[in-house]
């Protein structure tokens, strides 16, 4: 008898722990870790605002690739924000660094009723994704305040004092970006083309706005800019996407800064 309670409690267990490591929700959303991570080595979990690094790969129902990018340049997304479709915000949410899950998304959840014609994805095509999150990025918050030009700076990520190596005229910023409208209308982002944008500060190489807005930056900071029309593309705007008297809505990050005194 002791024996059978004891097998009947290890399957317990077993299928308790099962069940931790796949499941599926009520709107078909299925996730499956196949590679968990023990408690000890994973101190933070991804959440809504984390920045993450991922690699994935998405195939068909029968197996066949349709895009991949193991063991290349991860892709980069904050999670929460829209920036991927809405099955992949949950599946990558409340992962460990070095997790690597198996997720089935329905269309609904996908690119729905549109496709993507790019990818030959068709319209409520169910996608099927293996996926890692190679890194987590969560943000300190610091300091918001609105220049003499009327430019809005919002710190999204601080650097302390002690470890700041900030920026000033002539140095060689190297910095990634998202751009929007007022609306949301997306404009243009660094990410897209997998490479920083480089320019010399206050060398009139960009918008007045921008130099301003970078100028005393710590490399390593992140920021949330929004800059007037008359210190951004002014009256004209920037045709096609940029109309004229448009405020900017950057998201900024110096990534890397090259001093003037170490050219």
């Amino acid at each position: 008898m002791r024996v059978i309670l004891l097998c009947l409690l290890v399957a317990a267990c077993f299928a308790e722990e099962e069940q931790k490591l796949q499941w599926k929700d009520e709107d078909g959303l299925e996730i499956k870790i196949i590679r968990p991570i023990k408690a000890e080595k994973c101190p933070i979990k991804s959440q809504e605002g984390d920045v993450l690094d991922q690699w994935y790969k998405l195939t068909d129902k029968d197996g066949k690739e349709i895009g991949s990018n193991f063991n290349k340049k991860p892709y980069t997304f904050t999670l929460g924000k829209g920036q991927v479709i809405p099955g992949m915000e949950r599946a990558m949410t409340g992962m460990c660094k070095g997790e690597k899950r198996k997720v089935v998304i329905p269309g609904s959840l996908g690119f729905g009723s549109k496709g993507r014609e790019r990818d030959s994805i068709k319209e409520d095509q169910t996608l099927y994704y293996t996926v890692q999150l190679v890194d987590l990025f969560r943000a300190v918050p610091g300091e918001k305040w609105t220049t003499e030009e009327g430019i809005v700076i919002e710190q999204t990520h601080k650097i302390d004092e002690d470890k700041c190596k900030k920026s000033k005229t002539g140095d060689t910023i190297h910095q990634q970006y998202v751009l929007h409208l007022e609306d949301g209308t997306f404009v243009d982002s660094s990410f897209s083309r997998n490479a920083p944008f480089i320019f010399k500060l206050n060398n009139n190489e960009v918008i007045k706005g921008m130099d301003i807005a970078m100028t005393g930056m710590c490399e390593g900071e992140r920021r949330q800019v929004v800059i007037p029309s008359d210190f951004g593309y002014g009256d004209n705007g920037r045709a096609p996407a940029i109309p004229g008297k448009a405020r900017l809505y950057f998201d900024i990050t110096l990534e890397k800064l090259i001093q003037r005194d170490e050219l």
